[in-house]
């Protein structure tokens, strides 16, 4: 037994002392050529226990209660998802529902029958000056626009509307753009040479037809620099990490679920976000490499109003109806209806971002080049959709070799495809087309220019935001409100426990310098190209194999924690701490501050 003993120990300072000679080469680095790093455990989501119901609302008979994610699910352990922050439930009181009497309209005000006020002169104009119409019980005797009829376009129906700071589509516009104050403000849609009527909100909208197309320049090695890339462009802020939100969990508090996002906001499947996710479900494949085309169809800009915005009946109901004592889930369900921001400035349009997923061996064996695939998967756009000119001379013409591109493992002559797969995103254009152009995509592995045209040319009937300038959405909250300052606090509030609550504060930190991302509910590693696995833990096989060069491993970050709660308010300051993250890490440490000040 004491012999057998004695072998294993004698084994064991063998092993031990191999590994120790093979991990350094003669300049004292470590050779991580044949060194396996053992995969991190499951990381399944925890979630806090719920909060104590709220008292029972005596107008509503509901009550609420909410709670939060300790921590998100990683390493392939169970996300947190689907799963909402708040919930609500039925429930009886004896207490009489008292609620304040809407204001009464002045002598110059018409009384709407919802209770609210406009000016009397906008009454029987023609205009649905009250949202219910019932202004126009009359026979109209002082049209703004007189005989001549205008109409309001979905460039300036839908100006304005939210965005969420997680990447989230709003489902409801906070503004009336129906209302347009008594005044006839048109402005020329180059588009089709008609006039369009201005609503109210809308100061400046500008049409200009600009389409650009950019293909990437080389090709994704891996599916973390492609990821990183992906989700630092659809995040309205990266000051808080790498965090998107794809669906949303609260219930609405609208009646019926709608989305005012622009053209595709309702399909999910046609969304960047979507996009985003099947990406990073090639993680872990190997021998897959990427490449990227974006289109982009710019029809106008537009500004709104600085001062006297006109917000929608509804936006104000919703924001009389959250407590005054705040309620997470509450104020969360009002986010993402509306939004944690509106567009102040924004550019409309439409936009289309195809992601081929590379076959890296048949690319190798073809002796393909980069500049090859670039060639045969632009599509060469124009910013002209008349339905006359057809695909014509602004059609790209593309190479003869580009036949062997193609979205098919099924051809035996010509071998397996270089394509595996195309992901496509849609924003703005209609259902229809966009249907269309992924079929195309699907059956052919690239996109025509007919195809391209008929979704332009749907583009101005159901535009999407492609970029904007946000402002704060409680800022909409007016001031002749009761209790206004304290609803635009707690919506202030909710915004910053939303983008902390979806935090990768919450997510174990990665080997090698690899980047945290929380997407949907679950924490990745994104990797940097020398390494891979669940943590970036590991060295590239190919890495291994192509260089006599040991490949150094990268020093190790530790990842913050969220920040604790602010400190009571003294001598004018207040302060908070957060620790640094290093389970799984040896001799890392953290960059930044552990101690946050802030006046109060």
């Amino acid at each position: 037994m004491r012999t057998e003993v004695a072998v294993a120990l004698l084994l064991g300072f063998c092993a031990v002392a191999v590994a120790v000679s093979g991990d350094e080469n003669r300049t004292g680095k470590r050779d991580t050529r044949e060194v396996k790093v053992a995969p991190p455990d499951p990381v399944d989501c925890v979630w806090s226990r719920w909060s104590q119901w709220t008292p029972c609302n005596n107008c509503t008979k509901i009550r609420h209660r909410s709670r939060s994610v300790e921590v998100y699910g990683q390493f392939g352990g169970k996300p947190c998802r689907g799963q909402p922050i708040g919930e609500q439930q039925a429930c009886n009181t004896e207490d009489v529902c008292e609620q304040a009497p809407p204001p009464e309209c002045s002598r110059t005000e018409f009384t709407c029958e919802s209770g609210a006020c406009i000016k009397l002169r906008l009454s029987c104009n023609g205009d649905y000056d009250c949202e219910d119409g019932s202004d126009e019980d009359c026979e109209p005797n002082r049209k703004p626009c007189g005989t001549q009829i205008y109409n309001t376009n979905e460039q300036g129906r839908t100006a304005g509307y939210g965005i969420n700071i997680l990447g989230l589509d709003p489902r409801i516009n906070p503004f009336n753009n129906d209302y347009f104050n008594g005044v006839c403000n048109k402005v020329k849609n180059t588009n089709n040479n008609e006039y369009n009527r201005l609503p109210w909100n809308v100061g400046v909208l500008n049409y200009e037809t600009i389409a650009e197309e950019t293909v990437s320049r080389e090709i994704y090695e891996d599916t973390y620099t492609l990821l990183r890339e992906l989700m630092t462009e659809t995040k309205l802020t990266v000051s808080a990490g790498l965090n998107l939100k794809i669906s949303p969990t609260e219930k609405s508090m609208a009646k019926s679920n709608t989305t005012v996002s622009g053209g595709l906001g309702a399909d999910a499947e046609y969304e960047k976000t979507q996009m985003i996710k099947d990406v990073s479900e090639y993680t872990t494949i190997k021998n897959k490499s990427f490449m990227r085309v974006n289109g982009r169809v710019q029809l106008s800009t537009y500004r709104m109003r600085s001062r006297e915005l006109h917000v929608a009946g509804e936006f104000l109901e919703h924001v009389k109806s959250l407590p005054l004592e705040y309620e997470k889930g509450q104020y969360f369900s009002f986010l993402e209806d509306y939004g944690t921001h509106y567009t102040r400035n924004g550019k409309s349009g439409g936009e289309y971002e195809l992601v081929y997923v590379l076959n890296q061996d048949n690319i190798k064996d073809k002796k393909v080049t980069e500049k090859k695939i670039q060639e045969c998967i632009k599509v060469g756009v124009t910013a002209n959709f008349d339905t006359n000119i057809g695909i014509g001379g602004d059609a790209h013409i593309r190479p003869g070799h580009c036949k062997d591109i193609t979205n098919t493992n099924t051809d035996e002559k010509e071998g397996k495809a270089l394509v595996d797969k195309v992901i496509t995103a849609v924003r703005g254009g209609t259902l229809e087309t966009a249907v269309a152009m992924r079929t195309q995509i699907k059956k052919e592995g690239l996109m025509d220019m007919q195809t391209y045209q008929n979704w332009a040319r749907t583009v101005g009937d159901a535009p999407a935001l492609l970029s904007s300038e946000p402002e704060p959405i409680q800022t909409l909250i007016p001031l002749s409100m009761p209790d206004a300052n304290t609803r635009r606090l707690n919506v202030q509030r909710a915004t910053q426990e939303y983008e902390a609550e979806y935090n990768v504060c919450k997510c174990k930190p990665c080997h090698n310098g690899g980047t945290l991302a929380l997407l949907d509910g679950l924490c990745l590693c994104l990797c940097l190209p020398q390494f891979e696995g669940l943590a970036c833990q590991d060295v590239k096989a190919d890495n291994n194999k192509n260089t006599k060069t040991p490949v150094e491993r990268v020093p190790d970050e530790g990842n913050w924690s969220c920040w604790a709660a602010w400190s009571g308010c003294s001598g004018g300051k207040r302060t908070r701490t957060r620790s640094c993250n290093t389970q799984g890490l040896s001799g890392a440490t953290c960059r930044g501050d552990s101690v946050s000040e802030d006046y109060c």
